[in-house]
This record gives structure tokens, C-alpha cells and sequence, in this order.
């Protein structure tokens, strides 16, 4: 942990330091869908490219985590190319349950979290560096998901791939900046809702419908 701030050192200044004539740089432009994907491949520098993007949650909201989760429910359809039996209306209410059990994760995931969370950490869960965090961890969720809608005989495999996103969890939570004696505990609390909420909450609406 004694890292955490000697590689943030500055982070927060960059994008508005000036030429030393009073002229402030033109911040640069980061696009929601491609510091996901930096994330995914980079791990620690992909996470420090979204802090340093200064993005809010609904700007990545609306430019990667609501579109992800969206085609995500879209590819449940695949199911028309390979199912003679294939049910419009049962897929329909399969995609939507999908979609919403990705979104109402984020808002559960930030609840449970705060709930969990020791007293001197729960102010960590309302910091939009967090709100990010759960938004990209289920962001990855959601792009391992679409390779088993589109190609059934990957699902196997697909199985594991959250193993990666609770790997991708670890690199940003340093960016929290935790106490460091409830790092671990903050840590493995927010793997394993974000991995688990969205399977939760689809079990949910299988039960319903």
C-alpha cells in the first residue's frame, strides 16, 4: 500500500496544469468504451487512465455501462439461430431481465457495500472513483457474457472469465485509497458482490416470469 500514493501523485493535476504562461492545456478527450477496454488489457494503468479522464459515472453510464449491458440483452436473441423452438416472447422477457439484473446490480452492489464496509470506509462508497469502479467491474461482466449468447459452445469457458474481473478489481481498488488495515476486507467485499449481484438478480426475474 505504500505505493497507492506515490503512483497517484499528480493524477488529479495533470489535466488542468497550465504552459507556464497562464495558459491552461486542453484536456484531453477519453472515450467511456475505450478506457474499458484499457482496463481490461493494462489492469493498474487502464484504471489510472479513468481516474485521470475525470469522467463522472453518468458520462461512462451512458457511454459504455448502459450501451454494454444493453447489447448484452440484445444478444439473447442469438438464440433464433439455433433453437428450433426458438420463443419470441420468452426471449424477450429473458433479454430484459438480463439488462435489468446488470442495472439495478450497480445500485445494490453500492448498498451492500456501504452496509459492509467498516465505519471508517463507508465514505468510499458514495466517492465517484468507487461508483466507477462497480460500473467498469460490471461493464467487464457483461462483455464476457455476450461470447456465450453469440457462441453457445463457448459458455464452458465463459465460466471462468469472472475470475478476471475480480483480478481487474484488485489492480482499482488502490485507487480508493482505503485505510489500509480494511484494504483487504473492502476488497474482497466488493469481488464478490459485483461478481455475484448480477447472477442474484437474474435468478430473481427467472422466478418471477
Amino acid at each position: 500500500m505504500n505505493d497507492i500514493i506515490s503512483d497517484e501523485q499528480d493524477i488529479d493535476t495533470i489535466a488542468d496544469s497550465g504552459d507556464g504562461k497562464g495558459n491552461g492545456k486542453r484536456r484531453k478527450r477519453y472515450s467511456p468504451f475505450l478506457l474499458l477496454l484499457g482496463i481490461l488489457m493494462t489492469g493498474t494503468a487502464g484504471w489510472k487512465d479513468l481516474r485521470r479522464s475525470r469522467l463522472s459515472p453518468e458520462q461512462t453510464a451512458a457511454g459504455c455501462f448502459y450501451p454494454l449491458i444493453a447489447l448484452t440483452a440484445v444478444c439473447r436473441f442469438m438464440d433464433w439461430f439455433y433453437l428450433p423452438e426458438f420463443n419470441l416472447a420468452s426471449t424477450l422477457v429473458s433479454a430484459v431481465s438480463i439488462f435489468a439484473s446488470f442495472f439495478f446490480s450497480y445500485f445494490a452492489v453500492h448498498v451492500v457495500c456501504k452496509w459492509l464496509f467498516p465505519y471508517a470506509a463507508k465514505s468510499k462508497t458514495d466517492t465517484s472513483f468507487f461508483k466507477l469502479l462497480v460500473q467498469y467491474s460490471l461493464s467487464s461482466l457483461a462483455l464476457f457474457w455476450i461470447p456465450a449468447e453469440i457462441l453457445p459452445i463457448l459458455e464452458p469457458l465463459t465460466v471462468f472469465l469472472p475470475i478476471w474481473t475480480a483480478f481487474l478489481i484488485t489492480k482499482g481498488i488502490r485507487f480508493m485509497r482505503l485505510p489500509e488495515q480494511y484494504h483487504n476486507r473492502c476488497m474482497v467485499t466488493i469481488v464478490v458482490t459485483v461478481i455475484v449481484m448480477p447472477y442474484f438478480f437474474l435468478w430473481i426475474c427467472e422466478q418471477i416470469f
